[in-house]
């Protein structure tokens, strides 16, 4: 307990030297940030009793003094337990993490991607990390300093994820979310691989076929459900594409991409699945993303091109932004 203590005392006073934007902590049960709730607390009541013997006690001033500067503190967890009890804390900003990682920096880099879904990070900010072994309980041993002008590919998606309405960067972003725990955690064991092509529905819909019964039709299922999240992963092994509106209804799955690519400039290797996804965000204002059933690798297809293509499997590797 003594060493996690150390750990987050130095790597808080870390980063208010380095003058970081961002300090983040990883927990499974929430216990690492307790930890440094109660530092902060200990801090909060020495720098009251400093400022009160001085007779210059001011609630504002001691709140200054031991936060830094603007420093947000956020608090990324796995477990849906730790995260609603974390919601409750006044002083952080906790983050659900949609799966598990194997490695520390794949830690760093899902959160990051978590963070500029939620338009906490900007280009150009610093994060220090507080982490350590994933799902060992005690395993807090790392700190790390990440600049986010060093995630340049993501950083592009996001930046188009901001320019469109609001309500259709939420879909998006759930959509990605869900086929990145496709890639990581197949189904049943396996792996997936499944195409969803969100927005411009009636002219998806009108360049596209049934290859089965509609599964969504006559239902109102809206992919912010948890059930609907739930049946989604149940029928990603079916063949054809999900089909989903701006607004995040669930028109379709199963559906045959019947529109042709004409000049579509893909990498070498890339399957029908892709250059079906290509094709039809370039022939409509949809976004279409696929996760590839070989590699688990999550493409997000605009105007005919990748967009951005990450390997959830693999971020801890230094190209798993390919874009």
């Amino acid at each position: 307990m003594d060493r996690i203590k150390s750990i987050l005392k130095y790597g808080y006073k870390l980063a208010i030297d380095v003058n970081a934007d961002i300090f983040l902590i990883f927990t499974e049960t929430g216990n690492t940030y307790y930890i440094f709730k109660e530092y902060l607390e200990s801090i909060e009541d020495s720098q009251a009793q400093i400022k009160f013997n001085n007779n210059i006690y001011n609630e504002e001033n001691c709140k200054k003094d031991y936060t830094g500067s603007n420093l947000k503190i956020i608090v990324s967890t796995p477990n849906e337990d730790t995260y609603f009890n974390l919601k409750n804390e006044k002083r952080i900003i906790p983050i659900l993490m949609n799966y598990r990682n194997k490695y520390k920096t794949t830690m760093i880099k899902q959160a990051i991607i978590k963070l500029f879904e939620n338009n906490i990070i900007k280009k150009g900010d610093l994060i220090v990390a507080i982490l350590g072994l994933p799902k060992a309980s005690g395993g807090t041993d790392t700190i790390s300093i990440i600049e986010v002008n060093n995630y340049s590919p993501i950083l592009k998606f996001y930046q188009f994820i901001n320019s469109i309405e609001k309500i259709e960067g939420l879909v998006i972003n759930e959509i990605l979310d869900i086929a990145m725990e496709l890639a990581v955690e197949g189904r049943e064991g396996k792996p997936v691989g499944t195409i969803f092509v969100i927005g411009d529905t009636e002219k998806v819909l009108k360049m596209s076929s049934q290859l089965i019964l509609n599964p969504f039709k006559c239902h109102k299922a809206i992919i912010f459900d948890k059930k609907v999240k739930g049946t989604i992963k149940e029928l990603s092994t079916i063949d054809g594409a999900f089909i989903i509106t701006e607004k995040g209804e669930v028109k379709s799955a199963g559906r045959y991409i019947e529109c042709i690519g004409g000049n579509l400039n893909l990498p070498l290797g890339l399957g029908a699945r892709h250059y079906a996804a290509a094709a039809i965000s370039k022939h409509t204002d949809a976004i279409a993303i696929t996760v590839s059933e070989s590699g688990g690798i999550v493409r997000v297809f605009k105007d005919g091109e990748i967009l951005v293509e990450i390997n959830p499997n693999r971020l801890d590797d230094e190209n798993s932004y390919i874009y």
